[in-house]
């Protein structure tokens, strides 16, 4: 199980022990400016056990943990300052990588397993509602609620928690930050016991719930926190196309090309025909290219021993951008070492592409806003582009081929992935 301690979904936070407890303890205010009004049942309530961790109000800089800069909090409500907050018990799922393998027995002995996939992940969460009263309960049940139904989007929403409790380690509290996305609410919140009296008043229906439910991440691995790199290119190389003519043509004095001999084989013979339209991603000019280098250094160590690559293409001129981006182990010369290929043809002038490894879908980037690109980022063979990742263990080269001149710049993101 992960830290239970604080959770974000979607960018909100839905739950936090030390915000919980500092509502049910408060700490002795340094001024006048930081008395706030306690809860009723802050003496009423006794944490036998708590694992929260101190320094996360330090570390998310989200404080103080008063009533009234609580998330849920509204004036106009009052039962929203008798409820205290939802602390997780208990999350199932997040741990490794779910696989789905199918077995088929064979004529003979034994069996023929399939293809192995990675599944969605299918989370369980338990956790408890505390108040002060059976109104701000239901208060926090329903506001609860909302915030998970926000995952009710096409595509679903992101998870973000610590994978191990910060504390007690010498590893930095960021690096054990994770990251789900595609995840979605397939069973909302459900009362399964009532506990507690009514603000410590006897005969008052319970202000302590104990809820579960379910979500689903589509998405099935854990992102760490990503790490930028501007590419600054250690090589630029201007490459020119020699042509050449048979050694049958009779006007060899109006252009300087040099002759192809071929003793061999005899020229084959060119059919006229219909020229058909290609099907490429990133042609580039046949007369010159410019070929940019660049080393990959500092990548992210991961366990698994590979990082997502997401690219971040600009076109900083005014024409339209056509280049062809790969990668290839550092030295290397061999084609066949050629990897993770990716063409962004036609970009307008001024727009920005992202190529997502982490959704596996490129996409334009309109001053923060997200567009839909169609037949800008592909292949040089013109099929679907795929997530790029690469082993960290190696050394990588990013080559781009472009036009002379051309104008752009390339940002990447890397994030380890666990599995």
């Amino acid at each position: 199980m992960p830290f239970r301690g604080w959770m974000e979904l979607n960018g909100e936070e839905f739950t936090n022990s030390s915000r919980l407890l500092a509502h049910l303890r408060p700490p002795a205010p340094a001024n006048d400016e930081a008395i706030a009004p306690p809860m009723s049942c802050a003496c009423d309530v006794t944490i036998p056990y708590d694992d929260t961790w101190p320094e996360l109000e330090a570390t998310l800089n989200n404080g103080p943990y008063t009533l009234d800069t609580a998330p849920w909090y509204d004036a106009s409500r009052p039962e929203s300052a008798e409820f205290a907050g939802v602390w997780v018990m208990d999350v199932q799922g997040l741990d490794t990588v779910p696989v789905q393998r199918d077995i088929s027995e064979a004529v003979c002995a034994g069996g023929v397993a399939s293809w192995a996939r990675d599944r969605s992940r299918q989370l369980t969460f338990s956790a408890l509602i505390v108040a002060c009263s059976n109104a701000g309960a239901r208060y926090g049940l329903n506001w609860l609620s909302c915030v998970l139904r926000q995952s009710n989007v096409r595509g679903g929403v992101d998870l973000k928690f610590y994978r191990a409790h910060p504390s007690g380690t010498s590893a930095p509290p960021a690096s054990q930050l994770r990251t789900t996305y595609g995840t979605v609410l397939t069973t909302s919140p459900k009362v399964v016991e009532i506990a507690g009296r009514g603000g410590g008043t006897r005969h008052r229906q319970g202000s302590i719930f104990r809820v579960e439910w379910e979500m689903v991440c589509t998405n099935p691995y854990l992102y760490g926190e990503s790490v930028t790199a501007a590419v600054g290119w250690d090589s630029i190389v201007e490459e020119s196309i020699e042509w050449a003519h048979a050694p049958d043509c009779e006007d060899t004095a109006s252009c300087d090309l040099p002759t192809i001999y071929n003793a061999e084989c005899a020229p084959p013979v060119i059919e006229l025909e219909a020229a058909q339209i290609p099907v490429c991603g990133g042609c580039l000019p046949l007369c010159s290219i410019e070929r940019r280098t660049w080393q990959l250094s500092g990548v992210l160590p991961s366990v698994c021993e590979e990082t997502t690559v997401s690219v971040r293409v600009q076109n900083t001129g005014e024409d339209p951008l056509t280049v062809n981006f790969f990668w290839r182990p550092c030295g290397s010369t061999e084609q066949c070492d050629k990897t993770a290929a990716m063409s962004v043809s036609g970009l307008p002038g001024g727009m920005t592409v992202v190529a997502d490894s982490i959704t596996g879908r490129p996409y334009i980037d309109n001053n923060g806003v997200r567009q839909r690109q169609v037949g800008i980022v592909t292949t040089p063979t013109g099929a679907p582009w795929r997530p790029i990742m690469l082993d960290t263990l190696m050394c990588w080269e990013l080559v781009a081929e472009s036009a002379p001149g051309a104008q752009y710049t390339v940002i990447l993101e890397l994030r380890e992935r666990d599995s």
